[in-house]
């Protein structure tokens, strides 16, 4: 899948900004219980290239993507980013039927 750090992910009318992307063997992912949990609709926004010294406002990107319910990441994936704001990263797996890929994204804290 074509998505990269700096995306936006939307799920419902939230949208996320994405830290971390990282595809995923499909072997340990094409499963019936996978499919089960990827209940989410979503799809990914991306800004176009610069011009005239200005970028545009974000468009869609890919569409038509399920994704699983966004979860608070591990400590390891916490640490690895070093995110030091007021902002809390979550976790989703994203699939388009075809492949999947593992979506960090930020979030205000609560």
């Amino acid at each position: 899948m074509d998505i990269v750090e700096g995306d936006t992910l939307v799920v419902g009318s939230r949208e996320y900004p994405i830290r971390s992307c990282e595809e995923w063997e499909t072997t340990r992912m094409n499963t019936l219980g996978f499919r089960r949990m990827a209940t989410k609709a979503a799809s990914t926004k991306r800004a176009p290239a610069i011009s005239s010294g200005k970028r545009g406002a974000s468009t869609s990107h890919l569409t038509n993507l399920k994704c699983t319910p966004l979860d608070p990441v591990s400590a390891e994936i916490q640490r690895r980013i070093a995110l030091d704001t007021p902002m809390e990263l979550l976790q989703t797996f994203l699939t388009d039927g075809a492949g999947f890929v593992l979506i960090v994204v930020e979030d205000l804290k609560k």
